[in-house]
C-alpha cells in the first residue's frame, strides 16, 4: 500500500510518494485506467473525489492539501461536491415547479412531495451555484435592456466554471444574517433572491430588498 507523507522533502508543500514493497494502492491501479498519465497528486485527489478509497485512502485523501483539486481541473474544473439543500421563506413558503416556473407557496398533505430542493455547488467561500429538478435547471441572473429577471435554463450545474464569465450570472453570494440566508447576485450586484407575499406566485429578484411586499431571507438547510 503507497502512502502519502506530507510534510516530507524538500518542500513541505509537496508531498512525496513513499511506496512500500508489493502492489500498488487501489487508488493508483484504478485510476491508472481511466486518467494515463495522471501525476500521483492529481490521480489521489481525483481517486478521492470518485469515492475509491480504503479507509487508510480515506485519511489520505482528507490530508491532501485543497490545491490537488485545482491541479486536476485547470479552468475552474472540479471535482463536483454538490448537495441538496432545503429552502423556505421567513413566511413557511417552499418552492416548487409549476408549468417550468420557480414558485413559491404554501404546501400540504400530499402535495408536499412537489417541493424543490436547492443542488447546490459552492464555488468560493460565499458563493454558489444553484439547480433543481436534479441540477439539470440552474438558476440564472439575466439583464436584459432595463429588465432585469430569474430565469431557469436547462444546463447541467457541473457543467459550469467559476472562471467564465458566460457562467457568471448563475453565481449568487451567500449573505447570512442570524438563522436566515439573502441571495444577492454576482451578475447583477444589488439584485435579490426574492419571493412575494402573496403565495404561489413566481420567485424573482429586487433590487429593493427593505420593500415591504417582497421577502429576501430564507431558511436554508442541508437536507
Amino acid at each position: 500500500m503507497g502512502v502519502w507523507k506530507a510534510g516530507s522533502g524538500p518542500s513541505s508543500s509537496s508531498p512525496q510518494v513513499i511506496r512500500k514493497q508489493g502492489a500498488a494502492p487501489p487508488w493508483e491501479v484504478l485510476v491508472a485506467q481511466v486518467l494515463p498519465g495522471a501525476s500521483p497528486l492529481c490521480a489521489a485527489a481525483w481517486s478521492g473525489a470518485r469515492g475509491w478509497k480504503t479507509s487508510e485512502d480515506c485519511r489520505i485523501y482528507q490530508a491532501l492539501p485543497r490545491a490537488a483539486e485545482t491541479a486536476c481541473h485547470p479552468l475552474g474544473k472540479r471535482p463536483c461536491k454538490m448537495q441538496a439543500f432545503r429552502i423556505w421563506d421567513i413566511n413557511q413558503k417552499t418552492f416548487y415547479l409549476r408549468n417550468n416556473q420557480l414558485v413559491a407557496g404554501y404546501l400540504q398533505g400530499s402535495n408536499t412531495k412537489l417541493e424543490e430542493r436547492l443542488d447546490v455547488v459552492p464555488i468560493e467561500p460565499h458563493a454558489v451555484f444553484l439547480g433543481i429538478h436534479g441540477a439539470k435547471l440552474c438558476l440564472a441572473c439575466v439583464r436584459s435592456g432595463d429588465e432585469t429577471k430569474l430565469q431557469l435554463e436547462a444546463v447541467n450545474i457541473t457543467d459550469l466554471s467559476k472562471n467564465k464569465d458566460q457562467d457568471k450570472r448563475f453565481t449568487f453570494i451567500l449573505s447570512d444574517s442570524g438563522p436566515t440566508t439573502s441571495f444577492e447576485s454576482a451578475a447583477c450586484p444589488g439584485w435579490f433572491l426574492c419571493t412575494a407575499l402573496e403565495a404561489n406566485r413566481p420567485v424573482s429578484l429586487t433590487n429593493t430588498p427593505g420593500e415591504a411586499m417582497t421577502v429576501t431571507k430564507f431558511y436554508f438547510q442541508k437536507d
